[in-house]
């Protein structure tokens, strides 16, 4: 982009520039064009100008001519160009590789290709362009001495690359018309990659490469993966030197994959991997699990997914894409991977790493990674190996000072690298002021690296402005939001940037973006502005920001919410971090979507708005915050209820207790039941009911109407009332629609009928309808397989288990509920974890009768009882009793029976009521107290019979028969259900197993 002063007037240009030319020629054409027929002929010269002009042009070049075989290109007319020198590079690069699927006689066709630059009389007229000067002949030189297939560039050329590009010496050539040999350069093909910014040569750091060599060669050697080696030290250091020098010194043959994170970014769930999936053309987006790496880059594939899947299996389904992924990339050649700036990561990106650092051992991969020091203990689950990176030591300083400058005084020397203490960045500083005449002597060497940093950008004059500005914007910015910043058009701008590049303060990240040398000058720039106009333009930028992209992805919103948090907007930036909250917990990234749920709270606190709409924001946030609290501290945890409490008050003081209280009211019925308070759930359930019946038919949205449903489900089952819990399942599968309402797991923390369904086999059990409750146990495990739920995989295992625990079938139970410990465990899912572990116990202690089992139960009661569940205790300690009372120990099972009949504070269970009865007779019966034992069996099968309960019932019976007869014979009541449950479960496995007594 010209500057202003550069920018020409009109359509013609006749002055004084420096251009970088282009030649690029056929190889061997004279033979091709004898051979060829002249209409074919035409025809690949037609498609090989077409090739290169569109290579020139897109590159932003102008064709200048075409010589038969030759085509001279000018870059820097008619506007002049910063990095003309990489813009001819990049066609160049086109050109050569490019030109190889042109078919010249059954062969390639090879092209060779020259650059030079120098300062020429250039003129412009129309779409015509012409040089005068020696450039341009050194061009057409260096082309004809190259090899086929090759770049060779001037000296020149070469020292004005700004992008990172392999280029060789080939050595001083002695050209037709030029009076001394000419250093000649040749580009290797390959990868260009950012701007370059060793500006200065590389010393020391002899073991660090040496090491990460060593793993690079056995990363090849081997076929496997490196363990992840963390660079780590303070800023200026030279971490991401060190990684750059080693990638340079033992490339791999396909382009490296860089996740870096932003610290702007550090809670936009997966950033690192989108900026790096825009960019590799390596990921296909077609096949297996695409939909999932789609969805990270396109907020239209996003809200499609969020329509067929939960959080949780979109979570599952895009790790398993990228794992895929990286697999493939892999499998080609050994590849290496670096991730920057850890300390900034997201944590789904640190479990990304983690995860693929164990699924892909066996690939050749090299683990590389950089941190500030004081983060190298803060991996999480990534297990790295720390390479700590120190300050030069005074030798190694002394050989960047000679490297750098002609003979210095010493003590001069011994002050510049003094105050540099060893750090790179300050040294290289210094250095760059030491050559540019800035430091005479001893007393001219700055104090600190931030004051050293602050002069550097003062001496750009005007253009302190620009750099100013670019730091409000962060470590990236561009031309145009620079331009909207100052007011101004983007050509009055253009010569300041171009000012600072040339400082080395800026640097050009391609055509389009602009970014800091290094983060401490960004900071330094930063510093320098007064707070009110630091505000002033964070606002600018939010603006800017929303007139663009706001809605279009969690990375633009986090940008809009810190530059409207920034500037003191405090009620903007919490609207946008609740919403980028949402999208994270929508997506399965439950730590990230915490996090920024709340800070958008902190924010409104910060706001001291207190209106109705800054009230009802609150109330939503909390809302959301409550769900997500469900799955990173679990159900029973105190803070959900307190949260989903806090929620509830305020829509009170809105006198707003519609449809917007029944998330929060479903939640608080969650806790309460686990907790066991039955009683208090039941309240809940009827508010819930009275809410719904009060908004019109025709405006309940079927989300209401399911969680009214499912409540009152649950609290059916743990009232006792077993077949109207079934009832209530059938109203909620009719109600219930898929593709609707799948997705509101992440608003409840649960899927609403898949929770509903899993009490359902339980209540078929426990009424004697064994076939049923089979039936249901697979109708279950099917419906969790389309609903592809990990978190609610545990909750359906360990539940399905219980039930076949009820009818007997002890082997599938056991193994079944293995399967469930293990995937909560996997999960981190502590509840359940625990849950199952109590219920495996028990069902232990029914299959084998031993009291071999009591120290198990025994602790993972103790377990529930820490976690504060309620809700199953009574009916653990009375199993618990039974087994004390096996073995003979009735004071212990005297003193558990009696906790187990009490009950929990505040609970009324009635799921296990009769059960607990019938245990409590057990324990009597056991200790040979015959009249307590008769009167607790007789309770327990009135309870049943009240309940409909035909096993718990059947259970009650046969003790009392066996109590007076020593058999299960002499009760019409037991044989009538007996024949009842044989009549209803004639072809079910189950009536083998009629369960036990205990």
């Amino acid at each position: 982009m010209a500057s202003f002063e550069e920018r020409p007037e009109g359509d013609d240009l006749e002055e004084r520039r420096q251009v970088t030319v282009l030649f690029a020629d056929i190889v061997d054409y004279t033979a091709i064009a004898l051979r060829a027929d002249p209409e074919d002929l035409r025809a690949l010269l037609q498609r090989y100008y077409a090739l290169v002009r569109h290579e020139i042009e897109v590159a932003g070049g102008i064709v200048a001519e075409y010589l038969a075989d030759g085509v001279v290109a000018h870059f820097g007319i008619p506007q002049a160009l910063q990095d003309a020198a990489d813009r001819a590079v990049q066609a160049a690069v086109g050109i050569v590789s490019q030109a190889k699927e042109i078919d010249a006689q059954g062969h390639s066709l090879a092209v060779r290709v020259g650059l030079a630059t120098g300062f020429v009389v250039a003129e412009y007229h129309g779409r015509t362009s012409k040089i005068t000067g020696a450039c341009g002949v050194l061009a057409a030189r260096l082309q004809a001495a190259a090899e086929p297939d090759s770049v060779y560039l001037s000296d020149l050329t070469r020292r004005l690359l700004r992008r990172e590009t392999n280029v060789h010496f080939v050595g001083d050539l002695s050209l037709k018309g030029f009076a001394k040999p000419q250093p000649t350069w040749r580009l290797t093909m390959g990868e260009a990659g950012m701007a370059d910014m060793e500006a200065f040569p590389f010393v020391g750091r002899v073991a660090e490469l040496r090491k990460l060599a060593a793993v690079w060669s056995r990363v090849v050697r081997t076929g496997r993966a490196s363990p992840f080696h963390v660079l780590s030290g303070s800023p200026g250091i030279g971490k991401s030197r060190i990684v750059r020098e080693h990638l340079t010194r033992c490339p791999a043959h396909q382009p490296k994959i860089v996740l870096a994170a932003s610290e702007r970014q550090r809670a936009t769930a997966l950033y690192p991997v989108v900026e790096w999936l825009r960019h590799d053309d390596r990921v296909a987006q077609t096949g297996e699990g695409m939909d999932y790496l789609r969805a990270l880059l396109e907020p239209g594939a996003a809200a499609d997914l969020l329509a067929r899947e939960t959080p949780s299996a979109i979570r599952q389904g895009t790790f398993d894409a990228l794992a895929g992924a990286f697999r493939r990339i892999a499998q080609r050649m050994p590849i290496q991977v670096v991730a920057e700036d850890l300390q900034w990561m997201d944590h789904s990106s640190q479990m990304l790493i983690a995860r693929l650092c164990a699924d892909l051992s066996d690939c050749p991969i090299q683990w590389l990674g950089t941190c500030r020091t004081e983060f190298k203990d803060q991996f999480g689950e990534i297990r790295a190996r720390i390479v700590s990176v120190a300050e030069l030591n005074p030798p190694e300083c002394h050989a960047l000072l000679a490297n750098c400058s002609d003979a210095i005084n010493p003590d001069l020397a011994a002050k510049i690298i003094a105050r540099s203490e060893g750090v790179p960045l300050f040294l290289e500083h210094l250095l760059r002021e030491l050559k540019d005449g800035l430091i005479f002597g001893p007393d001219a060497v700055p104090e600190t690296l931030v004051g050293a940093l602050t002069a550097w950008i003062d001496r750009t004059g005007p253009a302190r402005r620009v750099a100013q500005c670019a730091s409000v914007i962060g470590s990236r910015s561009s031309i145009p939001l620079l331009a909207h910043l100052m007011e101004v058009v983007p050509g009055d701008v253009t010569e300041d940037v171009e000012r600072l590049c040339r400082a080395e303060i800026l640097h050009r990240d391609g055509d389009a973006l602009l970014s800091f040398r290094h983060d401490l000058i960004r900071e330094a720039a930063y510093g320098s502005l007064l707070r009110a106009r630091r505000a002033s333009l964070h606002r600018r930028v939010a603006k800017f920001l929303m007139a663009g992209d706001a809605h279009g992805n969690d990375k633009v919103m986090a940008e809009i919410a810190y530059h409207f948090e920034a500037a003191g907007d405090y009620a903007m930036a919490a609207h946008h971090r609740h919403r980028i909250g949402r999208l994270a917990v929508a997506l399965g990234a439950f730590t990230e979507g915490e996090t920024q749920l709340r800070r958008a709270l902190d924010l409104l606190v910060k706001a001291g708005e207190g209106d109705t709409e800054a009230t009802r924001q609150r109330t939503t946030i909390l809302i959301d915050l409550a769900a997500n609290l469900m799955q990173t501290r679990g159900f029973t945890d105190r803070e959900v209820i307190e949260t989903y409490k806090k929620s509830l008050s305020l829509l009170k003081t809105l006198d707003r207790i519609e449809g917007d209280s029944l998330a929060i009211f479903w939640g608080i019925f969650t806790y309460q039941v686990l907790m066991g308070r039955i009683k208090e759930a039941a309240t809940t359930v009827a508010r819930m009911e009275t809410v719904l019946q009060g908004m019109p038919e025709k405006d309940r949205p079927g989300e209401h109407t399911l969680a009214v449903l499912g409540t009152r489900n649950g609290i059916q089952f743990y009232s006792g009332r077993f077949r109207a819990q079934l009832a209530t399942l059938e109203k909620i599968r009719t109600c219930y629609d898929f593709k609707r309402d799948a997705p509101l797991a992440a608003k409840y923390g649960m899927d609403l009928f898949a929770t509903a369904h899993a009490f359902a086999p339980h209540s078929a059990a426990i009424t004697g309808q064994f076939a049923l409750a089979r039936h249901l146990i697979t109708e279950a495990d099917a419906y969790q397989m389309r609903l592809d739920v990990p978190l609610m995989l545990p909750y359906i295992h360990i539940w399905g288990a219980v039930a076949l625990g009820y009818l007997g079938d002890f082997d599938q139970a056991l193994a079944r509920m293995q399967r469930g410990v293990a995937l909560a465990d996997h999960q981190g899912a502590a509840f359940w974890s625990a849950t199952g572990r109590m219920w495996h116990a028990v069902i232990e202690f029914d299959a084998a009768g031993t009291p071999a089992i009591r120290a198990k139960m025994e602790q993972a009661l103790d377990v529930q009882k820490a976690m504060g569940v309620g809700i199953g205790i009574p009916y653990w300690s009375a199993k618990l009793a039974a087994a004390y009372a096996v073995d003979g120990h009735d004071r212990q099972a005297q003193r558990l029976i009696a906790a187990a009949m009490t009950g929990s504070p505040g609970t009324m269970e009635g799921a296990w009521r009769a059960e607990r009865q019938r245990l409590c007779g057990f324990v009597h019966e056991c200790a040979g107290r015959a009249d307590e034992a008769r009167h607790f069996y007789k309770l327990a099968a009135q309870t049943a019979r009240m309940q409909d309960a035909v096993l718990w019932e059947t259970r009650a019976r046969r003790a009392m028969v066996r109590l007076k007869h020593g058999d299960d014979t002499g009760d019409p009541r037991l044989a009538m259900l007996s024949a009842g449950i044989v009549q209803s479960n004639v072809e079910d496995a189950s009536l083998q197993f009629l369960p036990s007594l205990r």
